[in-house]
């Protein structure tokens, strides 16, 4: 059965329409509103409350992943399930996020130990970037990086850099850098991001998950 047929979906759709009436200004205005719409956990803080959205949004969106059985299926991707239905493959987020020593199966076989190594080839790699012993095609030192990247594979990186770009640390770090991100196989996009790269000082990174 399709989620939009259930009767959580069609509340929620009501809801929208209500919602749609709201006035933005008006609910930051409710400091109780504001509080209940933000949680932290584990250090990181989810404020809600600059969306045009009330507490009642967030319980009848609790109820449709409810309706839509989210539990059960959160529960398969952290077992390795193949919920993939597309790929007919495990989903294996929990994985890439996995500390070492932590047990993540897919096929029964712990595949944890297999994304750190992978994690410590990537840092190396940087590593040596960062300090010039790996360098261009023509031993020129590279400080020009594209990421190249569609959807979630553009999007996260660039988060990340926009926020290390405030750090203090980080800034320093990067100084003397540039980077850049192309997100669009439009050859307008590609000349953009493009435009101005000395060839011999850009390493070109593919994102893909």
């Amino acid at each position: 059965m399709s989620i939009a047929s259930t009767a959580a979906w069609k509340a929620l759709q009501r809801h929208a329409r209500e919602v749609e009436r709201l006035s933005l200004r008006d609910l930051l205005a409710d400091p109780r509103r504001c509080r209940r719409m933000t949680v932290e956990h584990d250090g990181v803080l989810l404020d809600s409350s600059r969306q045009l959205a009330t507490p009642e949004t967030v319980r009848l969106l609790l109820a449709l992943g409810r309706e839509a059985g989210l539990k059960r299926k959160l529960g398969a991707m952290r077992r390795g399930a193949r919920i993939n239905r597309t790929e007919d493959r495990a989903v294996m987020h929990v994985a890439l996020r996995a500390a070492r020593g932590t047990e993540y199966r897919v096929d029964g076989e712990d595949v944890v130990p297999e994304v750190h190594r992978v994690i410590r080839k990537v840092r190396r790699f940087a590593e040596e970037v960062r300090s010039g012993t790996r360098r261009g095609a023509t031993g020129k030192k590279l400080t020009q990086v594209v990421s190249i990247g569609i959807g979630g594979s553009y999007l996260g990186p660039e988060f990340a850099a926009e926020a290390f770009r405030t750090d203090p640390a980080c800034a320093k770090a990067a100084r003397g850098r540039e980077l850049r991100f192309l997100a669009n196989v439009d050859p307008i996009d590609a000349h953009l991001a493009l435009d101005g790269l000395d060839p011999e000082r850009t390493l070109a990174v593919i994102v893909s998950k």
